[in-house]
């Protein structure tokens, strides 16, 4: 995994065994098909319109990219990658979270920044779409950084940047946040669309 910060252990959250049935049927949803043990690729999107940004003055992203993905075993892994920009920067931010399928009924995984960096969730709004909750921010490191440093003061998340909903796209999209170099060729090559 390309990563700028490289002092922290990675967190793994698996899930715990005997989730109902119906439970994973948003699991499904998200990947677009049963995952099942193997693994399993997801690319959502948003690029928020300039009439929605003018309508929302305290949200700071104007752009997201989201990939979701869950390794294969019969304890899956899920992880996702977020890469976001945020007005009146170039360039874009990422982060990285390990996740686990939850149980509450509230949301589809869970999902922590390693190194007490923060939390998001995620949880499905239809076939098409999810919604990605950051409800107290979550720390961000720049991918063209080749050691961590502090980031510049346009690179947070506002007051309105709390929920997004993000639309399902092609796993191509996704290039920019899949670190595994293996699924990027993959992705890349046409073997692995979703």
């Amino acid at each position: 995994m390309r990563r700028a910060v490289t002092t922290c252990l990675m967190l793994v959250v698996t899930v715990l065994p005997g989730i109902a049935v119906a439970d994973q049927s948003d699991v499904v949803k998200i990947f677009g098909r049963d995952p099942g043990t193997g693994d399993a690729h997801a690319c959502f999107v948003r690029h928020y319109a300039k009439a929605h940004l003018k309508s929302h003055p305290d949200q700071n992203v104007t752009d997201m990219i989201a990939y979701v993905g869950k390794q294969a075993g019969p304890d899956p892994y899920y992880m996702i990658n977020l890469q976001v920009n945020f007005r009146q920067l170039l360039k874009p931010f990422q982060v990285s979270g390990s996740c686990s399928q939850s149980t509450d009924g509230k949301q589809t995984l869970g999902c922590g920044v390693e190194c007490d960096g923060g939390s998001l969730s995620v949880r499905v709004k239809n076939e098409s779409s999810i919604l990605v909750e950051i409800p107290d921010s979550v720390r961000l490191f720049d991918p063209a950084a080749t050691e961590e440093g502090d980031l510049p003061k346009g690179a947070r998340f506002g007051s309105d940047d709390k929920l997004f909903r993000l639309d399902r796209t092609e796993l191509k999209d996704c290039l920019p946040v899949i670190y595994d170099d293996e699924i990027k060729a993959k992705v890349m090559s046409g073997v692995i669309t979703q």
